[in-house]
C-alpha cells in the first residue's frame, strides 16, 4: 500500500512539474558588477599594457594548452582584489575544480565578492557542495533553470517532467576579475580541460581587457539578474555549522596530494602563472564586440526562445569574407542550410576550411553518426574537412601527466580572411544554435588571426589530423602525412557500428 501510494505520489508530482513551461517569477533586488578600481594591481596592469591612443581597443591574448589555461585562472583569482565572476556550464568537483575552489574560497575571506552562476544540468558538483560554497558572506551561488525536484532520485522524475524547459541549457564560460580582465572560450572547469585526465580536451581561451571588458561585465549581470538564475538558498537546506570546515579541509587535502608533483610543477612553470608580474604576455590590441545570446533564450514562453541571435551575427561576418574562412569546432552538424552556405562561399571565391572530431575522438558519438552524412556534399562542393587524430597531443609531446591519453577536439574557434577571430563556447550543431545560450569575443585584430590561422594550420598539419578526400568513386579516404584509410580510422567495431545505428534516430535537432 505504501509502495503504491509512493509511486502515485512520485507521478503526480511529475505531471505537475511538467506543466509548468516556465520557471516561476521572482523579484529579486538586482546585482551588477563592481566599478573598475584602475589603482587596483589588476587595474595597474591593464593601464601599463595599454598602447598610447588606444581608449577604444581592447588586449587580447590567446590561451592554448591545459595548464597555461589553468595557470590563468589561478592567477586571475589570486590578484583578485574586489570581485570574481564566474559562468560555465560544467564545473567537476574533481582535482583542478578542487584548486579554483579553493582559491575562490580565499579570495573571499580576503574580502572579494564572487558570484558564481553554474548551469544547473551541466555541473557536476554535489547540491551540499554548492550549499556550502553559498554559505560565505562573500560568495553567492545561483544555478541556470535548475530542475525544481532535487535529491539523487527525485532529479530523475524532474528531469522527465520539465524536460520541455529544462532542454534548453546555459552553454557559457566566462570569468572576470575586478571587472577589468577576463577569460572565456571553449574551456569548462574540470580536469578533462586542463590536460589531467585520459581525456584530454584540445582547446583555446582568449584572454582579454581594456573597453570590451565593460560589456562583458554587462552581460554577466544580465545572466546573474535573471529570472532562469535561481539563487541556491531558495533550492537547499542550509548546511551545518561544520560544512564549511569539512570542504575546506576536504580542499586542502586535494591540493596538498598534487603539490609537487609533475603537473602543478607544469601549471608553475606556465608563463601565466605570473602574468600579473613580468612582461612575457604577448597582447594584441583591436577592437572587438562581445557576442551572446539573452538568457531568456532558455525561456520557452519568451519571444527570445530558440532565436539564434549569436549565430545570425556570426553568419553575417562568416558572409563577409572574401578569401578565406577557417572554423573549428568541436561537434559539426551543419544542417542543410549550413551545408548550402559553406558551398555557396566557396563558390563566391572564399576558401573555406573546417577542423572537426574524427569517430575516434569525438566524446558524442550521436553528433558525429549526424555530421558524417554531410562529408560528401561538402567535399564535392569544395570545402576542406581535417578530423582530428586520436594521439594528436602524444605527438605534440604536450605532457598529460597521467600516462597516454585520448586528445579530443573541443574548441569553438573562427577565423575571417585572417583579419578578425571568434573565440567562444558556441559549436556548429543545432543545440548550440537554437537550444543553448552561448556567449564569445569578436576580435578584429590582424596578428591574433595570424596567430590563430597558424594554429588551425598546426592541428590540420598530416601528423595531428585526417583530410577527408574522394576517390575517383566518391568514396571517403582519410588521408595524415603517410597512410590512407576507406573507413574510418582508429575507430573500434563498436563505435563504427553505434554511429551507424545512431544514425537513423531522428534525433539531428537536439545535438
Amino acid at each position: 500500500m505504501k509502495t503504491g501510494f509512493r509511486t502515485l505520489l512520485i507521478l503526480i508530482i511529475v505531471t505537475l512539474v511538467g506543466c509548468a513551461s516556465s520557471l516561476p517569477e521572482r523579484h529579486l533586488p538586482p546585482s551588477v558588477a563592481v566599478k573598475p578600481d584602475y589603482g587596483s594591481e589588476i587595474g595597474r596592469y591593464v593601464r601599463d599594457h595599454q598602447p598610447e591612443n588606444s581608449a577604444g581597443l581592447s588586449g587580447f591574448t590567446l590561451v592554448q594548452t591545459g595548464t597555461d589555461a589553468l595557470a590563468a585562472r589561478l592567477a586571475m583569482i589570486d590578484g583578485a582584489e574586489r570581485s570574481l565572476d564566474l559562468q560555465y556550464y560544467i564545473y567537476r568537483g574533481d582535482v583542478t575544480g578542487g584548486l579554483i575552489a579553493e582559491r575562490l574560497l580565499s579570495a573571499a575571506d580576503r574580502g572579494v565578492r564572487v558570484r558564481l552562476l553554474l548551469d544547473d544540468i551541466g555541473s557536476g558538483l554535489r547540491d551540499f557542495d554548492v550549499a556550502t560554497l553559498n554559505h560565505h558572506p562573500n560568495i553567492e551561488v545561483r544555478l541556470f533553470n535548475p530542475v525544481t525536484l532535487r535529491g539523487r532520485v527525485l532529479k530523475y522524475f524532474s528531469k522527465i517532467g520539465e524536460f520541455g524547459r529544462i532542454n534548453y541549457r546555459m552553454h557559457n564560460k566566462l570569468m572576470v576579475v575586478d571587472s577589468q580582465m577576463f577569460i572565456t572560450g571553449g574551456r569548462n572547469i574540470g580536469d578533462e580541460y586542463f590536460s589531467l585526465s585520459a581525456m584530454d580536451f584540445q582547446d583555446i581561451d582568449i584572454l582579454g581587457m581594456g573597453r570590451i571588458t565593460r560589456d562583458v561585465t554587462r552581460s554577466f549581470d544580465d545572466y546573474w539578474n535573471a529570472n532562469e538564475s535561481v539563487p541556491v538558498e531558495s533550492m537547499f537546506r542550509r548546511p551545518g555549522k561544520d560544512a564549511s570546515l569539512k570542504l575546506r579541509k576536504q580542499l586542502e587535502a586535494l591540493r596538498e596530494r598534487h603539490d609537487g608533483g609533475a603537473y602543478l610543477q607544469a601549471v608553475a612553470e606556465s608563463p601565466f602563472h605570473r602574468a600579473l608580474h613580468d612582461d612575457r604576455i604577448v597582447w594584441h590590441w583591436g577592437e572587438a564586440q562581445w557576442l551572446s545570446d539573452p538568457p531568456t533564450k532558455a525561456d520557452p514562453q519568451h519571444d527570445t526562445n530558440q532565436v539564434p541571435i549569436l549565430a545570425r551575427k556570426l553568419i553575417g561576418h562568416a558572409r563577409d569574407s572574401e578569401e578565406e574562412l577557417l572554423l573549428m569546432s568541436a561537434y559539426f552538424i551543419p544542417g542543410s542550410r549550413g551545408e548550402v552556405f559553406l558551398i555557396d562561399m566557396v563558390e563566391h571565391g572564399v576558401d573555406v576550411r573546417v577542423l572537426t572530431n574524427s569517430l575516434a575522438t569525438t566524446d558524442v558519438l550521436a553528433v558525429h553518426s549526424a555530421y558524417a552524412r554531410y562529408r560528401k556534399p561538402l567535399l564535392k562542393g569544395g570545402v576542406r574537412v581535417w578530423e582530428l587524430q586520436r594521439q594528436s597531443t602524444q605527438q605534440e609531446r604536450t605532457s598529460t601527466f597521467l600516462g597516454e591519453s585520448q586528445a579530443s577536439l573541443h574548441a569553438k574557434a573562427f577565423v575571417f580572411d585572417r583579419d578578425k577571430v571568434f573565440v567562444g563556447s558556441v559549436n556548429l550543431d543545432p543545440r548550440s544554435i537554437v537550444l543553448n545560450t552561448e556567449a564569445g569575443v569578436l576580435v578584429h585584430q590582424a596578428d591574433l588571426a595570424q596567430a590563430l590561422a597558424g594554429l588551425f594550420r598546426h592541428w590540420t598539419s598530416g601528423e595531428f589530423a585526417f583530410e577527408l578526400k574522394l576517390d575517383d568513386n566518391d568514396q571517403l579516404r582519410w588521408e595524415s602525412s603517410e597512410q590512407s584509410w576507406d573507413r574510418e580510422p582508429h575507430a573500434s567495431r563498436f563505435r563504427r557500428t553505434a554511429a551507424w545505428f545512431l544514425g537513423w534516430l531522428p534525433i539531428e535537432g537536439q545535438l
